[in-house]
């Protein structure tokens, strides 16, 4: 077909194709029956509610509006570490050519962080993690 693999646009339709996939599939893998994960993809292309986004009913699927914004934020920090990376840039390189003061700063506030965000809540229960589910 002649595609140039090289081209930022091939590179982009793979990433959302991929995505998409694994999207999919994770549609199987939380669903209790199989029948489920069915009735769910149904769903998808038949249920039309583009007002499920401006009425705040998804914040009763499980995060608040602080942890929905926050989640919004850390996909974007994710998504510019991406993008930096994807150019040939490292993070980790250019903090090491920081002064000292900064890198330790820099590390510093990553782990407080890590240990502030990572347990979330008063109501946090170990086993309720994804991978302890099988």
């Amino acid at each position: 077909m002649h595609l140039n693999r090289e081209a930022a646009s091939h590179k982009i339709f793979k990433i959302v194709t991929t995505f998409a996939l694994v999207d999919f599939t994770w549609i199987f893998f939380r669903a209790n029956r199989f029948k489920d994960a069915l009735k769910m993809i149904k769903s998808i292309f038949t249920v039309y509610n583009p007002w499920i986004l401006f009425d705040d009913s998804l914040y009763k699927l499980g995060l608040g509006r602080k942890e929905f914004q926050f989640m919004i934020i850390s996909i974007l920090i994710l998504l510019i570490a991406d993008f930096v990376k994807w150019k040939g840039h490292s993070v980790r390189e250019w903090v090491y050519k920081q002064e000292r003061w900064f890198r330790w700063a820099f590390y510093i506030v990553s782990i407080l962080v890590v240990l502030v965000f990572g347990i979330w809540g008063p109501v946090y229960n170990e086993s309720s993690f994804i991978y302890f589910q099988f």
